[in-house]
């Protein structure tokens, strides 16, 4: 090697960064203790940003694109240093690369438990976990009011940071919401989007963006979730009960003597089965939901009828027309092409029918 090779050797004549990572926000530029040549080539390519910093204070800030390093690019650095017009030698400086692109599937997730009010469990712990993506949109603030001097600054600081952040709005935000714990297990998702917005001025405050935020799932403690379980049985065992064109067998299946008590467990049910249907009507097949409308429906002038006996038994009473049968029996029919009605039910009723004739 030459003297001049040597000599050469001693400045940096290039500055760019390949990020072969997927986790780097800041990484400072390896000098080595050598200094920058003046007219040394700086490339700064799309989702990065170049930032000088000079005794420890920023300097400018080099969007993509590629530069030639003298003083006319450099004003703020020119006019710290107090270089003179026509300035040609070597200086030295802290160059910081910030990647500006998009970070995603960041995870979080409660460590400990957050305790949420339900009007029938009352206070019930539970864990919660998702994910987020954030982006660098102000490179020279984050620098500046997260990383300072860090030379190597990655995702699983943001993730330390925020972690609690997140935690913490996450718990406020369901307290605030009022959401039972089958509202908030079934729209998880419906929270991230009403997170987000509160989430974000944290981020803006040291220049980043939160793109995205998503509640994965709510876990809930054992027993509870045992008991939503058995709630669910039960609400089938009533759907099931609800196919019975016999009001006293209705009764009789639900084992319960006292008709108030069964138009509150109806009225319950038809609350459930309104929500469950909310939450499942786009997985539900047409014939599904034919047959819930046509059990809610049931359901609805059973109550009445068990509120108003004697209305009931005067409707019962009150003489059909020959067309009004035939009607009910073709009505019948359908319903048991359908799967609604069971044959032995369709014959019980078609006989009752006939003999009015």
């Amino acid at each position: 090697m030459g003297l001049f090779d040597f000599i050469k050797g001693q400045f940096i004549d290039v500055i760019e960064w390949v990020d072969e990572t997927r986790d780097t926000l800041i990484w400072k530029f390896p000098d080595q203790d050598r200094e920058i040549k003046m007219g040394a080539q700086l490339t700064v390519r799309e989702s990065q940003v170049a930032i000088f910093v000079n005794e420890g204070k920023m300097a400018d800030v080099f969007q993509p694109g590629r530069y030639e390093l003298v003083t006319r690019n450099m004003p703020i650095l020119t006019s710290l240093k107090s270089w003179k017009h026509g300035f040609n030698s070597p200086f030295k400086v802290d160059i910081y690369f910030v990647s500006t692109r998009q970070f995603s599937n960041m995870r979080w997730g409660t460590r400990q438990p957050i305790m949420v009010s339900d009007p029938e469990f009352s206070l019930v712990p539970l864990r919660a976990f998702g994910t987020f993506n954030f982006r660098v949109t102000d490179a020279a603030r984050f620098f500046r009011e997260f990383a300072g001097t860090d030379p190597h600054v990655t995702t699983d600081e943001i993730l330390e940071h925020f972690r609690s952040k997140v935690v913490t709005e996450f718990s406020n935000a369901l307290k605030k919401s009022g959401k039972s714990l089958v509202e908030i297990n079934f729209k998880a998702q419906e929270l991230g989007a009403e997170l987000l917005p509160i989430l974000q001025p944290d981020f803006n405050d040291i220049g980043l963006q939160l793109t995205q935020f998503n509640v994965e799932s709510v876990s809930l403690p054992e027993e509870i979730q045992k008991a939503l379980t058995e709630q669910d049985l039960e609400a089938r065992r009533i759907r099931k009960t609800m196919g019975a064109s016999n009001e006293m067998e209705l009764q009789k299946m639900m084992g319960q003597a006292n008709i108030s008590q069964q138009v509150q467990d109806v009225d319950k049910f038809l609350k459930f089965q309104t929500g469950l249907g909310m939450e499942k009507g786009g997985e539900s097949s047409g014939g599904d939901m034919m047959k819930t409308m046509f059990q809610m429906q049931m359901a609805q002038q059973m109550m009445q009828n068990m509120n108003n006996p004697s209305a009931a038994n005067a409707s019962t009473n009150n003489a059909q027309t020959r067309e009004q049968i035939l009607a009910t029996l073709k009505e019948l029919g359908e319903l048991k092409a359908a799967g609604i009605l069971t044959e032995e039910e369709f014959d019980a009723k078609k006989k009752e029918l006939l003999s009015r004739l």
